[in-house]
């Protein structure tokens, strides 16, 4: 007798059914010839289908279910770190630095101008001081004015470098001192940076991105902006991502694979790895285009994801 081994797949896509289908075994009880099977498969105008009937899709167990379009955008590859927190800090700290010593200096600029003036009306006006009191206050003053346009020039410079090295927005957390910016010196939040290959950077990053962890999982990253500065070993365009949860598994200076969004999206849907039919080295599904009878295509295995084939 007969005995069907295996579990077939019939999926229904846009209106027509894909399907995988057993192996048959012929296991012989008896003498005597086999009893010949009806001819399930066949070639019409160079097409090949497979018919099955009603009773045979129950038998085998065959699986009928909706494909739904979905939409798909290509992800590349993109590698990169956990950026140090030190390195943030180091940063930080050069603003902050800066910015009391320009805070300083104005304020002995503004005391250095307050005691000329003083001092020059007494003068002027015939009281206690002297006209050498008067000169030197105007010499503070003329020094505390070059030092304070000194510690500006610093604080403009310091400023710019973290535009230079961090980008406009993380450097405009900095000088805000913004919550998300606190977020990432307190540890709650990880910054990732991650470069694209060479000649793959896109006119305009996604939103996110994908980060692929040890364990197999994966966690989302939101983009910031692109990274003003190219890693010596990638050279591609590298971008500044921010991560808010498994942060245990982001660990500072981890080196990180990313998948991130590029090109056009497409429409279309996605087969299941059991509804693909590997022959001959080309993929194929089965499309029911009436009841019972499935028509052979050949299918596209260049976008792979998650569930199947896109």
């Amino acid at each position: 007798m007969k005995q069907w081994i295996g579990l077939a797949l019939v999926v229904l896509a846009a209106g027509s059914s894909v399907v995988s289908w057993p192996t048959a075994h012929a296991d012989e009880e008896g003498e005597g010839p086999p009893i010949a099977a009806p001819q399930r498969v066949f070639v019409r105008h160079g097409v090949t289908y497979l018919r099955l009937s009603k009773h045979i899709q129950k038998a085998i167990g065959l699986q009928i279910e909706a494909l739904k379009f979905t939409h798909y955008r290509a992800r590349l590859q993109a590698y990169g770190q956990v950026i140090d927190l030190n390195a943030l800090l180091d940063s930080y700290q050069q603003l902050v630095s800066a910015r009391a010593k320009a805070a300083q200096s104005n304020v002995q600029l503004d005391a250095a101008r307050a005691e000329y003036r003083r001092l020059e009306g007494l003068y002027r006006h015939h009281r206690n001081a002297s006209e050498k009191q008067v000169q030197t206050a105007g010499a503070n003053w003329l020094s505390d004015q070059a030092a304070a346009t000194a510690a500006e020039t610093r604080l403009s410079s310091v400023t710019d470098r973290l535009g230079a090295r961090w980008g406009a927005t993380i450097a405009r957390w900095m000088r805000k001192d913004s919550p998300s910016f606190r977020s990432l010196t307190d540890g709650r939040s990880r910054l990732l940076e991650l470069t694209l290959p060479l000649g793959k950077a896109p006119a305009a990053a996604h939103r996110t991105a994908l980060v692929l962890l040890a364990n197999g999982t994966t966690v989302a990253a939101s983009l910031i902006s692109p990274s003003p500065v190219a890693e010596p070993d990638l050279q591609g365009q590298a971008y500044f991502f921010l991560a808010t949860s498994a942060i245990g598994q982001l660990n500072y200076r981890l080196r990180i694979t990313g998948l991130i969004p590029y090109g056009s999206r497409h429409s279309g849907v996605v087969v299941p790895d059991s509804a693909v039919v590997w022959s001959q080295g080309s993929a194929w599904i089965y499309v029911e285009t009436r009841n019972g009878r499935f028509e052979r295509k050949p299918i596209r295995t260049d976008t792979p994801v998650p569930e199947g084939w896109f």
